[in-house]
């Protein structure tokens, strides 16, 4: 007799930024592109701008969530976050915060991101393998759009970001959500590049984890191809 099919569906949770796409000078870039969309900062450099951005996004404190948040509020408060780090660096207080109101329609244009090698392959197969694809990610509540404007939507059938579901990875409680909303069943796998954040994180939950970092040139890890790949695999 046939094993029972395991309820709920198949899943695999894949990070985004830095394991299917990558955006060009992160989050120091488009600061740098704000600047120059509010005609502010022509000095400014991205190594002055970098030191100042290693505290106060709701990442670098996941034990303290922010949300759930809708938009608006998120980046009401990140905007306070990007004022202050604009002026460590050097701006003045109005070229601050005027340059700040222009980061969140930088972040996510299009154009400055790059889906990486491999990532549409490794979505696929996952895909093929009968596995729902979501992506889970330390993001603003823009991401699907992003993941829309780039292509990756017919590999992809739901975005969770940290805003929507109130807490960052690590948290337990972002990768629960994730749960929830994807109706996961027991077969449910996480796909990423940081050990602790993607990793870690989701081996606290109860969630097999693959370390796929080889965007990177000192990676320890996967490709993305090879951990979907052995997803499939596990499958049979």
């Amino acid at each position: 007799m046939s094993e029972p099919e395991p309820a709920g569906a198949r899943v695999v949770l894949w990070d985004f930024d830095g394991t299917l796409a990558r955006r060009d000078g992160l989050w120091a870039g488009a600061m740098l592109d704000a600047a120059a969309r509010a005609g502010v900062g022509s000095s400014l450099r991205a190594e002055l701008l970098r030191p100042q951005l290693v505290s106060g996004f709701p990442w670098h404190t996941p034990e303290a969530p922010w949300g759930p948040l809708p938009a608006s509020e998120w980046w009401g408060r990140m905007r306070l976050v990007l004022q202050a780090a604009y002026a460590r660096a050097g701006l003045t207080e109005p070229d601050a915060a005027h340059a700040a109101e222009f980061v969140a329609l930088e972040y996510y244009r299009p154009d400055a991101w790059a889906v990486l090698d491999g990532a549409r392959e490794a979505l696929a197969i996952t895909q093929e393998a009968g596995y729902r694809n979501v992506v889970l990610g330390n993001h603003p509540p823009e991401l699907g759009g992003l993941v829309t404007a780039l292509g990756l939507a017919p590999l992809i059938e739901l975005v969770v970001t940290s805003a929507d579901a109130g807490a960052d990875k690590p948290n337990r409680l972002i990768f629960e959500h994730a749960l929830r909303v994807a109706d996961a069943g027991d077969d449910v796998w996480m796909i990423g590049d940081n050990p602790i954040a993607d990793v870690a994180g989701a081996e606290a939950a109860g969630i097999r984890a693959l370390l796929a970092d080889g965007a990177y040139a000192d990676a320890v890890g996967l490709t993305v191809r090879d951990a979907a790949r052995h997803v499939a695999d596990e499958t049979g």
